[in-house]
């Protein structure tokens, strides 16, 4: 049986092993007499650049070289949880079509993270994989998830870092207290700040001589001496680069902390300080949103443990279960969901999550419950997000609240769910007065013949993931911290409403929502983006929460000013996703005056997003 820890991530460092540091043409290169080329010495054979990182079993690839096969053979890689690519050229994609034998072995497709670029020409190169023509051989089978934001995978955030690689916008992954940037040659300003208290860099230093698209050594060195990591391995070596020689000069030039990575090299990363990027690295990023294995399965959703039954059950279907409110689904509930995803597709289970609505204490103690910072309809988006097959939304009535916590296992978990497996953090109680806790239900559980597996809590910066910590964040208006601990925005829905006309009078036009979630930020103006109903595409934005009291308004209201579109009409709704506050509300003298705040606002808002528009869209390289 599976017991408590089984399926959560253990608290230990990441390893990473470099299982290529060579150039495009690896070394040696094909036809070259070259005395690296011919070397006895292993460090000298290079295979195309990739990196692998190992965490509690799992592991996640970054770039398929067109070595991908020999890497993985090398290394043992019996098991593959997530690919990252850097880029689409071709010695970093070309043995993408290698991934099958890890989709049959493990009879899921893989989650793939990268820029929609990169996508276009996997798409391209790949055509078969995305054809969905019947054949009769296997092809790869992957979710592609674009990069818009850090997102999590072995426990830990990945911050995508935008980089030039010469012309081309590439990227390059921060993960806890180390970096992979192989293949640039220049790092813009606005990624500088994600690159800060790093113990490992791993960096493209191509060789001596200058290259439009690679670092020289000089120039590398001269990053490291910004950057100040603790150590650093250079990697895309060209066969210019002896091993023992270089690092014998490196040494001689004092930098003892800096030498030629190989293949082969390993070394652990230090996770606990992951989120410890700086308020200005943070807010340059666009969005946590994307989470991690995202699927196109569609959820289904019950309002009965019966109705569950009925569809599953009934064929013989058991459940792998996540229990909670999941308010808001931040980083410690995605973390029981993914454990869930992956545990259920262990087991051959259905994943489903199991909450409440309304929440229990607002039946038990509606005097004290908190609001609400998500509603229905977005929890229902997120469990999808997450790659949930099903989920259950049982009203929290006071008959429920009365089930004794054997009563509410035997009946709702146990007949009707047909549990293998729970999943629950730490803290979690259930039953009547809230008298089960983890022990009880392990012990249940031994009874009725399900695992338990308690989940820990996710760490921020010393401090335990809950959605007390980001309604407090919320409240007071620090929205990107908030974002850190959701994994993605803090967002309000609702429809558009009619205003007094009072900004399109005087200031500047604004969308009014009348916003569903019970919990509004603080007060003030906050740089947003805007998603209006029937558009894809998000607007850049500027958000004013308050009373408008420059006008004697009382009543508080949302009004949203778009940036970079003028509508003809008003959509019927919208989502507002908060990613930064400007600045309070308070009362000017008079509409003029305003008016040139507002003014102002808009260019801090614009200068903001400036900073993110180039890495928006990646272009292809001639």
């Amino acid at each position: 049986m599976i017991r408590s820890n089984a399926f959560t991530m253990p608290s230990t460092p990441l390893r990473v092993t470099v299982v290529g540091s060579g150039t495009s043409m690896g070394v040696p290169t094909l036809g070259c007499p070259c005395r690296v080329c011919k070397s006895n010495d292993s460090h000298d054979k290079r295979l195309r650049p990739s990196l692998l990182i190992s965490r509690g079993g799992q592991n996640v690839v970054i770039d398929t070289t067109p070595d991908f096969r020999q890497q993985a053979l090398r290394v043992g890689l019996e098991r593959l949880d997530a690919i990252l690519l850097t880029h689409g050229h071709a010695d970093h994609i070309l043995g993408f079509d290698d991934i099958r034998p890890f989709n049959i072995r493990q009879r899921a497709a893989l989650p793939v993270y990268s820029n929609e670029e990169t996508f276009r020409v996997i798409r391209r190169v790949f055509a078969y994989v995305f054809d969905d023509k019947p054949t009769l051989s296997t092809v790869p089978s992957v979710t592609l998830n674009t990069i818009r934001g850090p997102f999590e995978l072995l426990g830990t955030p990945f911050v995508p870092v935008p980089m030039l690689h010469g012309e081309m916008e590439v990227l390059g992954f921060r993960f806890g207290r180390a970096a992979y940037l192989t293949d640039f040659s220049k790092i813009p300003d606005s990624s500088m700040a994600l690159l800060e208290g790093l113990d490992e860099l791993v960096l493209d230093a191509l060789r001596d001589i200058p290259h439009p698209m690679h670092q020289t050594v000089e120039q590398a060195l001269a990053l490291i001496q910004q950057l100040k990591p603790r150590r650093a391995w250079f990697t895309h070596i060209a066969h210019d680069l002896p091993h023992a020689e270089t690092n014998a000069r490196l040494l001689t030039m004092g930098y003892p902390h800096v030498q030629l990575a190989y293949d082969g090299l390993e070394f652990q990363v230090q996770v606990d300080a992951a989120g410890d990027l700086s308020r200005e690295g943070r807010d340059s990023q666009e969005s946590r949103a994307v989470m991690v294995g995202a699927r196109s399965t569609r959820l289904s959703a019950f309002s009965s443990s019966q109705a569950w039954a009925s569809r599953y059950a009934t064929f013989g279907h058991t459940s792998v279960l996540a229990i909670g409110n999941f308010d808001g689904i931040h980083l410690g509930h995605q973390a029981i969901l993914r454990a869930t995803v992956e545990c259920a597709r262990a087991l051959n289970a259905v994943s489903t999550a199991l909450t409440f609505d309304p929440s229990p204490r607002k039946v038990l103690r509606p005097e004290t419950a908190p609001p609400r910072l998500s509603t229905n309809s977005q929890r229902m988006e997120w469990f999808n997000a997450m790659g949930l097959e099903a989920v259950v939304v049982l009203p929290f009535t006071l008959d429920l609240a009365r089930l004794s916590p054997g009563e509410f296992v035997e009946q709702i978990l146990v007949r009707d769910l047909h549990i293998k497996a729970v999943l629950v953090g730490e803290n979690f109680r259930f039953g009547h007065k809230q008298a089960g806790d983890v022990k009880l239900l392990t012990e249940l559980g031994a009874k009725h013949g399900f695992d338990v597996v308690i989940v820990p809590p996710v760490v921020h910066r010393g401090e335990v993931v809950s959605s007390t910590i980001i309604r407090r964040e919320v409240a007071e208006g620090d929205v990107s911290h908030a974002a850190w601990l959701l994994g993605r925005p803090f967002a309000l829905t609702g429809e558009v409403i009619s205003g007094t006309g009072t900004g399109r009078r005087f200031t500047f036009p604004t969308l009014n929502l009348a916003a569903e979630q019970e919990l509004l930020p603080a007060r003030g103006v906050y740089i947003t983006r805007s998603c209006l109903e029937g558009e894809t595409p998000s607007h850049r934005s500027v958000t004013n929460v308050g009373t408008r009291p420059t006008f004697n308004g009382s009543s508080l209201s949302v009004e949203t000013h778009l940036l970079d579109a003028q509508l003809a009409t008003a959509p019927k709704r919208m989502e507002v996703r908060f990613w930064k506050r400007l600045r309070e509300e308070k009362k000017f003298s008079g509409p003029e005056e305003l008016r040139v705040q507002i003014a102002s606002d808009i260019v801090r808002a614009n200068h903001f997003f400036s900073r993110l528009r180039r890495f928006r869209s990646i272009r292809q390289p001639a």
